[in-house]
């Protein structure tokens, strides 16, 4: 699947969104329920980014270990929300660029002008574009953070490329959590690789900035000790995050802790991307 590089917010920008919003919200333009649902969803996610939302820059090298690196026994609950309205931009030209939304439901609609008549759930929607086709994944946002989980609640609604880069969004969610890699708030004109897409529509927004540290100083403070004094063949470990939950842990309960990948001695870290961009 080839995503794109850059969303297009043109259509929900002041002075046309209500034309636009007119159109997609009236149901008789689509097939089925579940497409109108979807494209609502990516409208209003859009409008509401433009009014609220945050854009994260993530380092290539911090994308690269990510990709590397497992989710283990986390829920959506314990997942670390930085912004309910983020996009991530990431610094490799193999990735595109996608926008989370966990707004809450009253204010989501509200950012488009609408009144909910009745409680809604809280949902998670995960927007992108594939040939300036606006695609939205729509989760429940509760319960384990598996692959498994999201494929049988999603069904064959979704392909299995745009799961994996979810899977990247959230992980990059929890390394941004970690004290010491919080993203720094930063300008446009501080920007060194090109991220000042020229793109229509592109709202003037907070950027934040994930930076890679080495590993070591990632390991330092976070209750982890290495082996020392031993030798043995070393080929290498994936990259895992985890909660401690268990009452024995004292300092770390309750707590993500993340573990960056480690390449075989003398090789760099390998890492194969299903997808590219247009």
């Amino acid at each position: 699947m080839k995503f794109l590089k850059n969303l297009d917010y043109t259509e929900v920008q002041d002075d046309n969104w209500k034309f636009y919003a007119s159109y997609i919200f009236d149901t008789s333009h689509y097939d089925n329920p579940t497409q109108a649902r979807v494209s609502v969803v990516s409208f209003i996610s859009k409008r509401y980014h433009i009014q609220y939302g945050e854009q994260i820059i993530v380092d290539k090298q911090v994308s690269d270990d990510l990709a590397q690196t497992d989710l283990e026994d986390i829920t959506f609950e314990e997942l670390p929300i930085l912004h309910d309205s983020l996009e991530f931009y990431f610094e490799d030209p193999k990735l595109g660029t996608f926008l989370l939304n966990t707004a809450e439901p009253k204010k989501f609609a509200e950012s488009c002008e609408l009144k909910l008549t009745k409680n809604h759930e809280k949902k998670c929607a995960f927007c992108y574009e594939t040939k300036d086709v606006p695609q939205t994944i729509i989760t429940r946002g509760s319960g384990n953070i598996t692959k498994k989980a999201l494929l049988a609640e999603l069904g064959n609604s979704v392909i299995e490329d745009s799961i994996d880069m979810l899977f990247l969004c959230f992980k990059v969610l929890i390394y941004a959590s970690i004290p010491k890699l919080k993203p720094k708030k930063i300008s446009k004109k501080e920007l060194r690789f090109g991220g000042k897409p020229k793109v229509r529509g592109r709202p003037h927004l907070p950027i934040n900035r994930l930076v890679y540290l080495p590993r070591e100083q990632i390991i330092d403070g976070q209750g982890m000790t290495e082996r020392a004094g031993k030798k043995y063949n070393f080929y290498g470990r994936r990259g895992f995050m985890r909660t401690y939950k268990h009452e024995r842990y004292t300092k770390m309960r309750g707590k993500i802790q993340y573990m960056p990948p480690i390449p075989p001695k003398n090789q760099k870290p390998k890492t194969t991307y299903k997808v590219v961009n247009a």
